[in-house]
């Protein structure tokens, strides 16, 4: 495995609202790498987690900057007066963090940002170390100086950005699912298939192997890796065995720098449950 980039980042997007022009003027998306995480209900007016049962996400939280907010800073850049404004413009911001990990799970880089733009032109982001605004552009001068002036807010984005770091450069990847199974050969009746499932993991790039007392087989079948309807992953491989043989087979599963096993003939009831399994080595037997 070769060195790995995550991201963890929150996009938000404000718009003025012209005479004419119909639909949100607001909205906000949690991603991580390539998947969509989370989202911002202007319903409800409060963010949503895609899947209530993703407790892989359990330990992030999105920022908490209101969404009047967002509107009232896009209406003041673009001098909007009582609510009427001349053209479209939007507002945006993009925040997070960023990983380098090498396949041994160490970090080797690890950056934070926060950027806004204003009409697609970057307009200023701030810098955690010196924790300051920088203009990116003449018209932010002004802005700059405000948001340099309000010490509160500048300590709370650093603590979002230090959360932020410290929660993707911990991450483990995760497999929900780890299973074994037999079912009978359909040619011979002293014989069984023996498989491995894995569902539930990501980022998609795992090794799976059986094992016969720490001796891996030669695979009789295997699906590769496919992709699961919640933007996980799954995968499944099977050797034959004689119909009586039941001790000494393991499912391994790696992922990155982390080890998943289970043993046939023990844990075969878990089909149904869903296990998140993290640890450089995690054992079902």
């Amino acid at each position: 495995f070769s060195s790995a980039r995550h991201h963890l980042l929150y996009i938000y997007t404000a718009l003025t609202k012209p005479d004419g022009l119909s639909g949100p003027v607001f909205s906000a998306v949690g991603v991580y790498d390539d998947r969509r995480i989370s989202r911002y209900s202007n319903e409800e007016q409060t963010w949503k987690r895609d899947r209530l049962d993703a407790e892989i996400w359990r330990d992030t939280k999105e920022p908490r900057d209101p969404r009047d907010w967002f509107l009232h800073q896009v209406n003041a850049l673009a001098n909007c007066t009582n609510s009427t404004c001349d053209g479209l413009h939007t507002l945006q911001r993009r925040v997070g963090c960023e990983v380098e990990k090498r396949p041994d799970g160490s970090v080797m880089h690890v950056n934070a940002f926060d950027e806004y733009g204003y009409d697609g032109e970057q307009f200023i982001a701030f810098n955690s170390v010196t924790m300051q605004w920088i203009e990116k552009t003449p018209k932010a001068k002004e802005t700059k100086m405000k948001w340099n002036n309000q010490r509160v807010r500048r300590q709370v984005l650093r603590m979002v950005l230090k959360n932020c770091m410290n929660w993707i450069s911990t991450f483990n990847d995760s497999v929900r699912v780890l299973h074994m199974f037999a079912s009978a050969a359909p040619r011979d009746q002293s014989e069984q298939i023996l498989t491995c499932l894995a569902t539930g993991f990501y980022p998609k790039h795992i090794e799976m192997n059986i094992t016969l007392n720490n001796i891996t087989l030669q695979p009789f079948s295997s699906t590769g890796v496919r992709p699961n309807d919640d933007q996980t992953f799954q995968t499944r491989t099977s050797v034959k065995i004689h119909r009586d043989e039941k001790r000494g087979y393991e499912c391994r599963v790696l992922q990155s720098n982390r080890t998943f096993t289970t043993s046939w003939g023990k844990y075969d009831h878990i089909t149904s449950q869903k296990l998140i399994l993290s640890g450089s080595s995690v054992r079902l037997s």
